[in-house]
């Protein structure tokens, strides 16, 4: 199963501000120097930047920072730490004068955010992406979101895809010609107000085997805010992708699998944005069932196409594993000028 949906809200105006993972957003009163007329980009006397949250600084940022190698939000030094509401990731902030941004993995509990007085600039890849029994991106775990369904135990259905923008898709039902059990229905999309990463998928269901298929974490939370200009070269590139689901894992009985994790959050803000790079926050394809054997784990959804459909299990006799769904693409292409493309959601993971 597919879900897509319009995702990103880029808009090129003064103080214009993109966010891909989510439908729409509010600004954030920033204090004495937002302007909540126009949205104008403003630092104030009391250094206070941005939307979703207002951070402010006690001094001005200064000198440049360049961004390259591991980044490691939970222990790097130049994190400045600030808090958000309870139960919400910290923030790791790294503010400055310009910052230059190389090959970049970003990992850690709390979400990242740059803030220039002046640019930001983006000549690599910078990625808080999450893969598959590997990386976990920043601020991915234990964000707070509306469970993803689990798929039903019994003839085995799938978990459904996590829900961030809108709901991810609904996991397969188990059995063969879907009479088993129901497959996960995806959690509920609340409204964003603060700065945090995706949703996890929904957990396959087991058909009297050892396991389910595994959930798909989902991508991470990047944040940018320049005083006068971001830009993303031909050669850079920002993703916040979910990971694939976990096929259905069984020995001699069926497996629902795995549902695709959401895509993560970016937030671009500034007066002037420029991107001839790529900028993606796609969601994992969902892990395809298993009957007899295992199914194949979903796609992580780091390409900045649509993810490949994983496979179902391979046959026993008549029966075979339903297939995972895709996972959804958020993508600013810049032959389309910034005009908003759809995706976003991890997809529903095979019915066993």
């Amino acid at each position: 199963m597919v879900r897509s949906s319009l995702l990103v809200a880029l808009l090129a105006s003064t103080g214009c501000h993109a966010l891909l993972g989510i439908d729409d957003f509010a600004t954030v009163d920033a204090g004495p120097g937002s302007d909540a007329a126009t949205d104008t980009f403003v630092a104030d006397a009391q250094l206070c930047f941005g939307t979703l949250k207002s951070i402010c600084l006690t001094q001005p940022p200064l000198g440049t920072v360049i961004i390259a190698g591991t980044l490691d939000t939970s222990t790097d030094p130049r994190c400045v730490v600030m808090t958000q509401a309870a139960g919400l990731p910290e923030l790791c902030v790294i503010p400055a004068g310009t910052i230059s941004i190389e090959n970049t993995l970003v990992i850690g509990s709390r979400a990242l955010v740059f803030i220039a007085a002046g640019s930001i600039t983006v000549n690599g890849s910078i990625d808080a992406s999450s893969i598959r029994g590997g990386r976990i991106g920043a601020a991915a775990v234990a964000t707070p979101c509306s469970a993803a369904q689990n798929g039903m135990q019994g003839e085995a259905g799938g978990g459904a895809g996590g829900s961030f923008g809108t709901m991810g898709a609904g996991g397969g039902d188990g059995g063969s010609g879907g009479g088993g059990a129901a497959g996960g229905v995806a959690g509920a999309v609340a409204p964003l107000t603060a700065i945090r990463g995706g949703c996890v998928g929904g957990l396959g269901g087991k058909g009297g085997g050892p396991s389910e298929g595994a959930i798909g974490p989902s991508g991470g939370a990047l944040v940018f805010y320049a005083g006068s200009q971001i830009a993303i070269v031909a050669a850079g590139s920002v993703y916040a992708s979910g990971a694939g689901g976990g096929g259905g894992a069984v020995v001699g009985t069926k497996g629902g699998g795995g549902g695709g994790g959401s895509g993560g959050l970016v937030v671009l803000h500034a007066p002037s944005i420029q991107i001839l790079g790529t900028v993606a926050a796609n969601g994992g394809g969902g892990g395809g069932g298993g009957d007899g054997s295992a199914g194949q784990p979903g796609a992580d959804g780091t390409t900045s196409t649509y993810n490949a459909a994983a496979t179902g299990g391979p046959p026993q006799g008549a029966q075979q594993g339903g297939a995972g769904g895709r996972g959804s693409a958020v993508l600013i292409d810049p032959a389309l000028g910034g005009s908003p493309p759809l995706g976003g959601d991890g997809g529903g993971g095979g019915g066993g």
